[in-house]
C-alpha cells in the first residue's frame, strides 16, 4: 500500500467522510522521507505542519533545566502529530520534535491546511478532533507512569508496546521512564 493509501483508510476508519472528502483531503498531503536522528522542529520554534506517519517513530522531548531531554512521547505509524498551538495560533512550540529510525511522513501545511478549510470547511473540527484523540492517547499512554515502580513501568512498555520497545534505543526508553540507562539496565536483566 502507498502513503496515500494508508492514511486514505485511516480517514476511512476514524471519520464519516465520503470518498471525494478523503481523496480530496489526501491530495495535499506530502509525502517526506527523514532520516533517522533528524530534528523535525525545536521548542521557540514554529512548526506549521501537521504530520501523519506512515513508517517510523519520532519522539516528542522537552529539555528540562538541566540541559537534558526527557521523552514525553513516542508517535507511531498510523497516528496524527501536529503542535497545535504552533500550527493554529501562530505560537513558539514549547516542545522538541526529532526522528527515532527512517521516517516516511505525509505532512500538511498551514497555508495548504487553510486552502482545504475552504474547500472542506469541516476539515478545521477533523482537525481539533484528531488533536483530542492524540492528546488523550499521549495521556492514556503515560498514565502507567504513576503506578508502580520503574521494573513494573517497564514491564508494562514491554506487554502493551512491544513493538515500540523492541525498536527504540535504550537512552529514549530510559528518558521516558525518567530513569538513567544503567538503571533500565540492571532492570532489563530482570526481566
Amino acid at each position: 500500500m502507498n502513503s496515500k493509501e494508508i492514511i486514505s483508510t485511516y480517514l476511512k476508519k476514524e471519520s464519516s467522510l465520503k470518498t471525494e472528502e478523503v481523496e480530496l483531503i489526501c491530495s495535499y498531503f506530502q509525502e517526506e522521507f527523514i532520516e533517522k536522528e533528524t530534528p523535525l522542529f525545536a521548542a521557540g520554534n514554529k512548526y506549521k505542519k501537521i504530520v501523519f506517519v506512515i513508517e517510523g517513530i519520532l519522539r516528542v522531548f522537552i529539555i528540562d533545566n538541566k540541559g537534558e531531554e526527557i521523552v514525553k512521547n513516542f508517535i507511531e505509524p498510523g497516528s496524527f502529530f501536529a503542535d497545535i498551538e504552533s500550527f493554529e495560533k501562530n505560537q513558539n512550540s514549547m516542545i522538541n520534535l526529532s526522528t527515532i529510525t527512517d521516517c516516511t511522513l505525509l505532512t500538511l501545511t498551514k497555508s495548504d491546511s487553510d486552502k482545504l478549510i475552504s474547500q472542506l470547511p469541516k476539515w478545521k473540527n477533523l482537525i481539533k478532533a484528531g488533536a483530542m484523540k492524540a492528546m488523550n492517547d499521549m495521556i492514556r499512554k503515560q498514565e502507567f507512569l504513576r503506578i508502580g515502580d520503574s521494573a513494573e513501568q517497564y514491564q508494562y512498555l514491554l506487554k502493551y508496546f512491544p513493538k515500540l520497545v523492541q525498536q527504540l534505543p535504550l537512552k529514549y526508553i530510559a528518558s521516558y521512564l525518567r530513569i538513567t540507562q544503567s538503571s533500565l539496565s540492571r532492570i532489563r536483566k530482570k526481566a
